[in-house]
């Protein structure tokens, strides 16, 4: 397997706008976009929830007015604290030659901090007669890199004086994708107790999915997260995680659960 299976070159920078191309495994995007946003998470909460590496790790907090701010510097030298992500537009599939002709850029600058892909999960039931959500956000770079971000979403109980949602946000240090999609997968599930579950998965740029899934998935509002591909079972979940984790990164599809 490719030590860096999914790479990116840029085709083209002005000004503002980038024009690039981003390989995952065999399949080839072309696409670009003229500015970043907050990654946030794919979830509808009374504001966004950005996608975060906080300084130690974790971050728990409870739906609601901030009790202090969000800090905007670095954990380390190499993420940043709330990831910015491409907003890309015009995403067209193209061949994988078009990719092998063009030359590399190197330690291209624009690529350098931002991540160039990144594939989220969403898992929600019901677990003792209360909502459960569990979402997960793997970023990742162009040179192989990821960090995988959870978060845990529980009913409030106002019976229990916790009438506003609790969440639970963690994040690991870096290691390589294939690792991370791995990481990704087991973290993708809720406690075995979960009924009426429901699953989305979600990939920016979506085109990359698309082509995997052979399925263009549904429309979604946000910005970042433009498709979506739902599921109602976990079989039907795990085989699509699979599927994409094989298309990324070029294991075989059964070896992931």
């Amino acid at each position: 397997m490719n030590s860096n299976p999914i790479e990116a070159k840029v085709q083209k920078s002005q000004g503002s706008s980038t024009s690039l191309l981003i390989k995952a495994g065999d399949v080839v995007i072309q696409t670009e976009y003229a500015e970043l946003a907050q990654c946030d998470f794919p979830i509808w909460s009374s504001s966004p929830i950005p996608v975060e590496i906080p300084p130690n790790g974790t971050k728990d907090f409870v739906v609601g007015p901030f009790s202090g701010e969000i800090t905007q510097k670095a954990a380390d030298g190499n993420f940043p604290h709330i990831i910015k992500f491409p907003v890309y537009q015009g995403q067209e599939l193209v061949g994988l030659k078009a990719f092998q002709q063009l030359p590399g850029n190197g330690a291209n600058q624009s690529l350098a901090k931002v991540p160039i892909l990144a594939v989220a999960t969403e898992v929600s039931g019901q677990v003792d007669g209360k909502r459960v959500q569990a979402h997960c956000v793997l970023p990742i770079w162009n040179d192989g890199s990821a960090v995988l971000v959870t978060l845990d979403w529980f009913e409030g109980e106002p019976s229990e004086g916790t009438p506003n949602p609790e969440y639970h946000l963690r994040a690991t240090t870096g290691f390589p994708v294939a690792m991370g999609l791995e990481q990704l997968a087991r973290a993708s599930r809720l406690s075995e107790k979960a009924q009426d579950c429901l699953y989305h998965i979600y990939l920016t740029p979506w085109q990359l999915g698309g082509q995997i899934l052979k399925d263009k998935g549904a429309e979604s509002p946000h910005r970042i997260w433009q498709r979506q591909w739902e599921f109602t079972s976990q079989e039907e979940f795990s085989k699509a995680l699979s599927r994409i984790t094989g298309g990324l990164v070029g294991t075989d599809p059964k070896a992931v659960a």
